[in-house]
C-alpha cells in the first residue's frame, strides 16, 4: 500500500523525485490515462448504501486522478442490468463498476444474470464494507443473541424476517441462520429497504437483518434493539454487538463492495485504479468520513478480491439451493 508523501517533511530533493512521478495523478499522466471522465456504473439506484458509497468513493478517486469520475446508476435484476453493462463495455478503463459480493452468487439465484464474475471482469480492489446487524423490534422479548437463539428455536414457524427482497444478502443472512442454529424462520421479502424497516416498526415482521446503515438511527432512537451482527467478528463501529459467530461458530454473513473493470482492460490501468484505489483508502480523513456514514474501510487488492469472492462463491453456493432461494 502506498503512503501519502507529505509535502512538509521532505526536502528539496524528495520534492523533485514526488513531482517526477511518485504522487498518483503523475502516475496516471505517464501512462496517458485517464484523459477524460471515467464513469464508474452503481447498478442500484440511487440512494442505497452502494451509491451512497459510490458517490463518496467516485470523488475521492477522481481527485486523485485528475479527472472526474461520474456515478452512472443503472438498477434492475439485483444489480445485474448494470454488471452486464460493464462485462460488455469497452475495456479501455473509462468505465469501472462498484458492486456488491453478491456479484459472486448471481448465477445461484438467476438462470442468466448477464455476466460471469470470473471471465468478464478485471478485478481492481475491495474498498469497504456495511455491517449486517440482526435487529428486532420492541416487542420482541429477547435482549441478548443468546436469549434470541434459545426463543427461535422455541418457536419454529412463528418469527417473520423482513428483508429488502429475495436474494438479497440479508435474505441469505437469514437462510443461514436458519441452517446454523436450527431455527426456522419465515421469510418476508419487501420491494426494498424502506418497506422492510416500516414493517419492523409495524410489526409484520418481529426481526430483520439489515444494514447498519438502514437502522443506525432507530437503534440509537430506542425504538429497536440490535442484538449482533452478521460478520466473522465484531464489528469496529458497533464494538459491544456480539458477532453471531460468536454464538454460532463458523457463521459469516458479510456485505462489501468491489471494484471491476471489462475484462481486457490494459494491466497498467488496472494498475493505476488498484494503486489508486489504495491511497484513498488509507486516507484518514476519507476512512472517517466512510464510518460516519456506517461503512468501515476494508481495502483489499486485486488478488485479494478475487479470492474473497471465490470464498463467497464456495461459501454460499451449497446454502441457497438447500434453501430454496431463488431471485427470480
Amino acid at each position: 500500500m502506498r503512503k501519502t508523501i507529505n509535502s512538509g517533511m521532505i526536502g528539496r530533493r524528495g520534492a523533485v523525485i514526488a513531482a517526477a512521478g511518485l504522487f498518483l495523478p503523475a502516475i496516471a499522466r505517464a501512462n496517458e490515462w485517464p484523459t477524460r471522465p471515467v464513469r464508474m456504473v452503481v447498478p442500484f439506484p440511487p440512494g442505497g448504501g452502494t451509491d451512497n458509497l459510490g458517490r463518496m468513493f467516485a470523488q475521492a478517486l477522481g481527485e486523485r486522478l485528475g479527472q472526474t469520475v461520474i456515478v452512472e446508476n443503472r438498477g434492475g435484476a439485483g444489480g445485474n442490468i448494470g454488471s452486464a453493462a460493464v462485462a460488455a463495455a469497452t475495456p479501455d478503463g473509462y468505465t469501472i463498476l462498484l458492486n456488491g459480493n453478491g456479484m459472486s452468487i448471481s448465477k445461484h439465484l438467476f438462470k442468466n444474470p448477464g455476466y460471469d464474475w470470473k471471465q468478464d471482469f478485471s478485478w481492481i480492489a475491495r474498498t469497504a464494507s456495511t455491517p449486517i446487524l440482526l435487529v428486532v423490534n420492541d416487542k420482541m422479548p429477547t435482549r441478548s443473541l443468546q436469549e434470541f437463539v434459545a426463543y427461535a428455536r422455541a418457536n419454529p414457524g412463528k418469527l417473520n424476517h423482513g428483508t429488502a427482497g429475495a436474494g438479497t444478502p440479508f435474505h441469505l443472512a437469514g437462510a443461514l441462520f436458519d441452517e446454523m442454529a436450527g431455527t426456522r424462520m419465515i421469510h418476508v421479502p419487501y420491494r426494498g429497504t424502506g418497506p422492510s424497516v416500516a414493517g419492523l416498526l409495524g410489526d409484520e415482521v418481529q426481526l430483520m437483518f439489515a444494514s447498519s446503515t438502514a437502522v443506525d438511527g432507530l437503534i440509537r432512537d430506542g425504538r429497536i434493539r440490535v442484538l449482533a451482527n452478521t460478520a466473522g467478528k465484531r464489528s469496529p463501529g458497533w464494538p459491544d454487538v456480539p458477532s453471531i459467530a460468536e454464538a454460532l461458530p463458523g457463521y459469516a454473513a458479510e456485505l462489501w463492495y468491489p471494484l471491476a473493470a471489462p475484462a481486457r482492460t490494459p494491466a497498467h490501468i488496472v494498475a493505476i485504479l488498484e494503486r489508486t484505489t489504495a491511497a484513498v483508502m488509507s486516507d484518514k480523513t476519507f476512512a472517517a468520513a466512510l464510518v460516519a456514514r456506517g461503512f468501515e474501510p476494508e481495502y483489499l487488492d486485486s488478488k485479494g478480491v478475487v479470492q474473497a469472492l471465490d470464498a463467497e462463491e464456495k461459501r454460499w453456493g451449497p446454502v441457497i439451493p438447500r434453501a430454496g432461494i431463488t431471485a427470480e
